[in-house]
């Protein structure tokens, strides 16, 4: 029986910076079959129109994306394939199923190579990185792939455990964080495990990393705590009763994600609950506004976006 269109689940599930706007990533699927989710990429314009438009129509399962100075936009999927409209010399996979729906947009895709341990196809979980000559993904398995212009490399992080999160502030400054407190630091070369003390490890997620200059970075734990460092090592700097799941920053503030407990931000160095009442499970900052990626979206793809610089209705929900 074919799905009617109110039992289709439209989600947001990443959002990052266009240079007219934002690129929007949303998984759909069945409301009944998650496990076949299909993703998109939207355009959504920050003018008055505010108009949405399809820009990439996939198969894969979406579930993260990312823009590079260049303003060309990377998506990756669950099935470790990588998407993006860089000038990158990628032939075609086989297989691979999509719809471009603006053909201004010269996208391209690959499927990574497999995992050289496990020998299937990578999970991959998060993207970052400098340019489009230096981008990286993090996988479910404790490996990292890196693009080098060229070429894919597999990296191991120094943990097997599942990763969840990038983020750095240079080429030789990176950040991932993942499952079982591991955090791993990149130097331009290698990858080296980073000391986290004042946690239990076997027992928490780092679920975020903001990287704010290259000798201070902010890490969110599943256990409500807010944890700062660098690539020597981490401790916490405060804790609430919260379950954080994604932090970001403006010039000068940090901002947590909770849920439930929807906003938080870090003042002096306590955190304090800024606004209640929605439960987000990521946070990411984009054209100088963030954006609440709600759990429960009903109105289809959505986002809580806070503007700092709407002073009297500083919190808007945005419908894609």
């Amino acid at each position: 029986m074919t799905p009617s269109e109110t039992d289709i689940i439209q989600n947001t599930l990443s959002i990052a910076p266009a240079v007219d706007g934002l690129y929007v990533l949303i998984t759909v699927y069945p409301e009944s079959n998650a496990l076949n989710a299909s993703g998109q990429v939207l355009h959504h314009a920050l003018n008055e129109e505010a108009l949405t438009r399809c820009l990439l129509n996939t198969a894969s399962p979406l579930a993260a994306l990312w823009s590079s100075p260049s303003a060309a936009v990377w998506a990756i999927g669950a099935d470790g394939t990588v998407w993006t409209t860089a000038a990158v010399d990628w032939p075609p996979p086989s297989g691979v199923r999509f719809d471009v729906v603006d053909p201004s947009l010269k996208w391209k895709v690959t499927r990574l190579p497999n995992l050289s341990k496990e020998r299937y196809a990578p999970n991959l979980a998060a993207i970052w990185g400098t340019s489009d000559r230096n981008v990286f993904c993090a996988t479910t398995s404790g490996v990292i792939y890196r693009w080098d212009g060229s070429r894919w490399s597999e990296s191991p992080s120094g943990f097997q455990s599942s990763l969840s999160g990038l983020h750095g502030t240079g080429p030789d400054d990176v950040y991932c964080v993942g499952y079982n407190g591991s955090v791993s630091h990149y130097d331009g070369q290698a990858w080296q495990p980073v000391p986290v003390t004042g946690i239990e490890s076997a027992s928490t997620i780092i679920t975020g990393v903001c990287a704010v200059a290259p000798n201070k970075a902010y890490l969110v734990t599943n256990r409500g705590e807010l944890l700062a460092g660098d690539r020597r090592g981490f401790r916490p700097l405060a804790k609430a009763q919260a379950k954080f799941m994604g932090i970001a920053g403006l010039p000068g503030r940090l901002f947590l994600c909770s849920s439930p407990g929807g906003a938080w931000e870090l003042i002096g160095i306590r955190i304090v609950q800024v606004k209640g009442n929605f439960a987000a499970t990521d946070v990411q900052e984009a054209a100088g506004r963030l954006y609440f990626i709600e759990t429960e979206q009903p109105l289809g793809p959505s986002a809580v976006e806070f503007s700092p610089d709407r002073q009297d209705s500083p919190w808007e929900r945005i419908v894609f």
